[in-house]
């Protein structure tokens, strides 16, 4: 299974355009992104290397309410908890191909979405999206396929003037994930990217047990507090096994004012 990371989802309260401003406070290029109207929902994007951050809101409560997109209906769940981030995306150039994987691993997954939103320009991005049908708490990623080439999307991004150069040579090197069970949750993401190859690293302080496993090039890392301290504990206790922080790589100069309190 060929995957990389993609974006990850931030579920905000706000504007999304509120929090492309506060990265531009920042000197970091985010921008709006735009509307998806089928689904109720609207975005700002900040783009780091070929991976990105979303900052997903909701526009119109009655139509997020009533789609059957799982990504939507999490949004719209877990939001009253406050926002955060929600969750993980890798990319795949070909998502059928990856269906067919995960089913003759034995996983279900639902039918392919097909997904749009209007850019702020009026042109309409279309994408296709893949979720795994069994996804208790949402704790495992969902997939995409833009239809074209890593290089030459980023190419077409670089052209509309939406990459920060600043950016454009990092990337996100690492994800953590608050997780009661680190080396299970470990594994179960294992077995979800047969194909990656990736071995499971554990790490312990004494007071928070990790295990990571690469995927692609990026570090999905899942942290068991051992006592009642940390992020990670605050994050289970709130919204159970979930995604709270980003790493990049070179960090950025500003890099813990930006995650402390802002988004992460």
């Amino acid at each position: 299974m060929n995957v990389t990371l993609d974006h990850i989802v931030h579920f905000i309260k706000a504007e999304p355009a509120a929090a492309a401003a506060k990265w531009r406070d920042h000197g970091y290029k985010a921008i709006a992104g735009g509307s998806h109207e089928k689904w109720g929902t609207y975005n700002s994007l900040l783009y780091i290397g070929h991976s990105y951050l979303e900052f997903l809101s909701i526009k119109k409560d009655h139509i997020a309410l009533s789609t059957d997109n799982p990504l939507i209906k999490q949004l719209t769940e877990e939001i009253r908890l406050g926002e955060g981030i929600g969750q993980i995306c890798f990319r795949t150039n070909n998502i059928e191909d990856l269906q067919n994987e995960l089913t003759e691993n034995g996983f279900e997954t639902l039918p392919i979405f097909n997904g749009s939103r209007k850019k702020a320009d009026g042109s309409i991005l279309s994408w296709k999206m893949l979720f795994l049908k069994e996804n208790p708490g949402y704790k495992y990623p969902f997939f995409i396929d833009w239809g074209m080439e890593d290089d030459k999307r980023l190419e077409g991004l670089r052209q509309q003037g939406l990459i920060d150069e600043k950016l454009a040579a990092k990337k996100i090197e690492a994800v953590y994930i608050a997780s009661k069970d680190c080396e299970k949750s470990a594994a179960a993401w294992q077995e979800i990217m047969p194909a990656s190859g990736a071995d499971i690293y554990i790490s312990h302080d004494g007071k928070e047990k990790r295990a990571s496993i690469l995927i692609g090039s990026v570090n999905i890392v899942f942290c068991q507090p051992l006592y009642e301290n940390g992020m990670a504990m605050e994050v289970l206790r709130k919204k159970g096994e979930k995604p709270f922080a980003v790493q990049l790589a070179p960090s950025l100069e500003k890099e813990i004012s930006l995650y402390e309190g802002l988004y992460f």
